[in-house]
């Protein structure tokens, strides 16, 4: 039984990918068919939004962390963002360089990650975080929402406002990655030096 409930961290993260394709499917019936699904993507949003805050917390407070759970998680988040956004690109409500861009920083922080793990051996957290990483990865997040938001009200200058924060967001995420980038190659030079 204590075995059973130790798993309800990773149960609630394998939700998410069940309800990323149903977000998926009501994205699709609300843009490309106006078939009226607003209040069930807003339903579906704030599952995924919930569920990826409460999964690890839960995890963390009840001492029932593991690797296979933080990677569950990221590929979870994953799997949200890169099906939201193509989804989305499709539908013509988001651009395609930030998807590629999302992708480049994703790349670029697990990369990172593992070579400051390797050369720090600090942590036993397979991932390492940045603040303005954190930062960006949780717009990645909100996104879509966001979105569907400007895209379903039809806010005034909609499209404008959310190239902008896109904007934003890529210019805080190129600072993440030159700040990862630099601790990497500090590293490197530290451990010369200590040779």
């Amino acid at each position: 039984m204590k075995n059973a409930v130790r798993l309800i961290p990773n149960s609630i993260t394998l939700t998410r990918i069940v309800m990323t394709g149903i977000l998926s499917y009501f994205l699709i019936q609300q843009f490309a068919y106006n078939q009226g699904k607003f209040i069930n993507l807003i339903f579906m949003f704030l599952y995924i939004c919930v569920s990826d805050l409460v999964d690890g917390r839960i995890a963390r407070k009840m001492g029932w962390t593991s690797t296979l759970g933080a990677k569950l998680d990221v590929s979870a988040d994953l799997l949200y963002i890169i099906t939201s956004y193509l989804v989305l690109i499709f539908l013509k409500v988001l651009p395609l360089w930030f998807l590629i861009f999302v992708c480049l920083k994703f790349g670029e922080f697990v990369s990172t990650s593992k070579f400051i793990k390797n050369y720090s051996k600090e942590s036993n957290h397979p991932f390492v975080f940045d603040r303005v990483g954190r930062i960006v990865s949780a717009t990645f997040f909100v996104i879509p929402g966001i979105a569907c938001i400007f895209k379903c009200l039809m806010i005034y200058n909609g499209i404008y406002l959310l190239n902008c924060f896109l904007g934003v967001i890529t210019v805080a995420g190129i600072y993440s990655s030159y700040q990862r980038i630099r601790s990497c190659v500090e590293l490197v030079t530290l451990g010369r030096v200590q040779s």
